[in-house]
């Protein structure tokens, strides 16, 4: 099988820095690109146009900017140390819900493969919050490779 566009949801969290590592040692051998997509949440309640005054003095903001906070500057450092490991990469930031934005840009960008991390919840936890990751696999239309994060440590 032959990948060359990789999507990798990326949440900023340690199981998908590893994700991250893993998308690039396979973007390598096949010669693909990676596509690091960030979605952010609005608070419940706000639309995109909302406004948000984060503190006293501070100017306003609409609520999608605020969201978008510093996903951007942590997606392009990710984005540039990746690609000075000799892989191409592009990158998104979308606003929503991520089961939704994770499969819209699969389909979007005619994917190949999935490579997310999990947090591996489980019982109680895994019911309540439900798993993006589970939601994902059932429903992308490529397949996803799933990790874990780093075992020990």
């Amino acid at each position: 099988m032959s990948w060359k566009t990789i999507l990798v949801p990326h949440d900023f969290s340690s199981n998908a820095n590893h994700a991250a590592a893993m998308a690039r040692d396979v973007a390598k051998s096949h010669g693909a690109r990676l596509i690091l997509l960030h979605v952010a949440h609005l608070p419940l309640g706000l639309d995109d146009d909302a406004i948000i005054i984060p503190k006293e003095g501070a100017p306003p903001l609409r609520a999608v900017d605020m969201a978008v906070g510093g996903a951007r500057e942590h997606l392009d450092d990710l984005a540039a140390r990746l690609r000075q490991d000799g892989v191409e990469v592009a990158t998104m930031i979308a606003v929503g819900n991520v089961v939704d934005e994770i499969l819209g840009a699969a389909r979007r960008e005619d994917v190949d493969l999935i490579v997310m991390g999990t947090a591996g919840r489980t019982g109680v936890s895994r019911l309540v919050v439900g798993s993006v990751t589970e939601k994902v696999v059932r429903e992308a239309p490529v397949p996803v490779l799933t990790l874990r994060g780093e075992q020990g440590g």
